[in-house]
């Protein structure tokens, strides 16, 4: 659990770094961020944790999904069991999650070569400027360093885009 609340803090410190005001939800990168365990270029199963602000677009409506896809032919995402997959909703902007889900929660995990879509039973309504954040342990980083783009979803109605960069 201690594990789970520092990735989520760094997310949130990375994805509210000098553009927390703006609004997510257009396809900037603002108030989103990733947060990669081991950042090398070409390490293999690497946990990446990745965090989407709420705006009005899902404001009001119960957190079912959330997904990323990355870019293809850069990042390899693998299968990971429910059991390995953490999602959590920071409500209060302090950093920490007020709110977390688990394998009890989730109803499946599909994943393709470049991208992974989680689907749950929250019973949490989302409100805007929730910080909803995943952390998936199976992405093969690129091989060559860099920054790359991130689309992170949430219930399949609000995209807005992360950066993830490689070293």
């Amino acid at each position: 659990m201690n594990k789970l609340l520092q990735t989520i803090g760094l997310v949130l410190i990375v994805a509210l770094a000098g553009c927390s005001g703006l609004p997510a939800g257009d396809g900037s990168d603002a108030g989103n961020g990733t947060s990669i365990e081991n950042d090398t270029a070409g390490a293999t199963e690497v946990t990446q944790s990745l965090g989407i602000t709420v705006d009005e677009t899902t404001a009001g409506e119960e957190l079912s999904e959330i997904g990323a896809t990355y870019p293809r032919e850069q990042f390899v995402v693998s299968a990971a069991q429910h059991d390995e997959i953490e999602i959590g909703v920071d409500s209060d902007g302090d950093g920490t999650a007020e709110h977390t889900f688990n394998e009890t929660h989730i109803s499946g995990v599909n994943n393709n070569a470049y991208s992974f879509d989680i689907t749950l039973e929250s019973g949490y309504t989302l409100q805007s400027g929730d910080v909803v954040t995943v952390v998936y342990p199976a992405v093969d980083n690129p091989e060559e360093p860099g920054e790359y783009t991130v689309e992170l979803r949430v219930n399949e109605r609000q995209t807005a885009n992360a950066t993830a960069t490689i070293e």
